[in-house]
């Protein structure tokens, strides 16, 4: 584990009172929890490897808070749902739609064929879809059933037209930027969640 991780580590715990209740923990597998907690980490550690192999604009900054791209975040990049102070059941459900949603937003950049096909960044998406199973998985060990209201039609016409919207490299290499940023952010809130599972 290098600084960074456990820097992270370190807030994350002290901030793991915030995440929802369990309130049918006991009814999950902490294998599968354990499983999970394997993947977001990894998820977590790709995305700058992504990142870093997917877009060469050297003033896009995965860390960084750019003002001036709010505007085109708004346009490519649907919000992530919110995990905090929500039950179990929802929680999950909104951890499987976020997922969902930022395999979609990636998987619409690189049909775009405007960036490179690069293998990090299909590494990052069979993380993804691993952890969807086990999400789904947790899911049914609990006796929920998957509701996608995020992913309705209206945000399932806004990824299927972003390659529409990605006219240039330039776009192309802001929308999987702002998608990849959204994505670190929401897999630390995953992260979160699962650490208060267990």
């Amino acid at each position: 584990m290098n600084f960074y991780q456990a820097a992270l580590l370190v807030t994350l715990l002290g901030t793991v009172g915030s995440a929802p209740l369990p309130d049918k923990q006991n009814t999950m597998d902490m294998d599968t929890l354990e499983q999970a907690h394997s993947l977001i980490s990894k998820i977590l550690e790709d995305i700058p490897k992504a990142h870093a192999s997917w877009i060469n604009n050297s003033n896009l900054n995965l860390g960084s808070s750019d003002k001036e791209l709010q505007h085109l975040k708004e346009e490519f990049v649907p919000s992530a749902p919110v995990l905090e102070s929500i039950s179990l059941e929802t929680c999950l459900d909104h951890i499987f739609e976020g997922l969902k949603l930022h395999l979609n937003l990636l998987t619409e950049i690189r049909k775009a064929n405007k960036l490179q096909k690069i293998q990090q960044v299909a590494e990052l998406q069979a993380g993804i879809e691993d952890l969807l199973i086990l999400i789904n998985k947790l899911q049914n060990e609990a006796g929920f059933e998957r509701s996608l209201h995020l992913l309705d039609d209206q945000i399932q016409t806004s990824v299927q037209d972003l390659a529409k919207k990605l006219t240039s490299e330039f776009k192309a290499e802001v929308a999987a930027h702002l998608t990849l940023q959204q994505l670190q952010k929401f897999s630390n809130d995953v992260l979160r969640s699962i650490l208060a599972f267990s």
